[in-house]
């Protein structure tokens, strides 16, 4: 919608906590939404997010071989198929708020946009490995 987007800013109300965030819109972002969508933010149900982000993904380029295990019926289920396949609004979610982390955004601007309450909560959902934890302490 074209009032989803004002002042070079994205405003997205959360349906899970009805809460509003507020995204800064990135240089790139900002001029595919006015060259190519008019300005007008659409709408996705998540299903269809979920299938246009595994395109991207694939023409992106990211399509490394991607071993998932989990449980199913009480056994141990592994899975794999290219990284692009796996790839879903939550990886979206997970994969921003991580990047920003490791980029030294604040934890509480972070949490303003992801939408998490608590910080202990979002230090459990980004996943950063060892090597990139070290650099982190390194840079601090």
């Amino acid at each position: 919608m074209k009032d989803d987007l004002r002042k070079d800013m994205l405003y997205k109300k959360q349906n899970k906590s009805e809460h509003w965030v507020v995204i800064p819109l990135r240089d790139e972002a900002l001029e595919i939404l006015k060259n190519r969508f008019n300005n007008n933010v659409g709408t996705l149900t998540n299903v269809e997010f979920n299938r246009h982000i595994k395109t991207i993904g694939k023409l992106a380029g990211i399509s490394d071989l991607t071993k998932f295990s989990h449980k199913k019926h009480g056994k141990d289920v592994v899975q794999s198929k290219p990284k692009h396949d796996w790839m879903t609004s939550h990886t979206c979610r997970r994969s921003f708020c991580t990047n920003e982390f490791l980029a030294g955004t604040p934890v509480e601007l972070i949490m303003k946009i992801s939408g998490h309450k608590s910080v202990k909560d979002f230090y459990k959902y980004i996943r950063i490995t060892p090597e990139e934890a070290g650099q982190k302490i390194k840079e601090l």
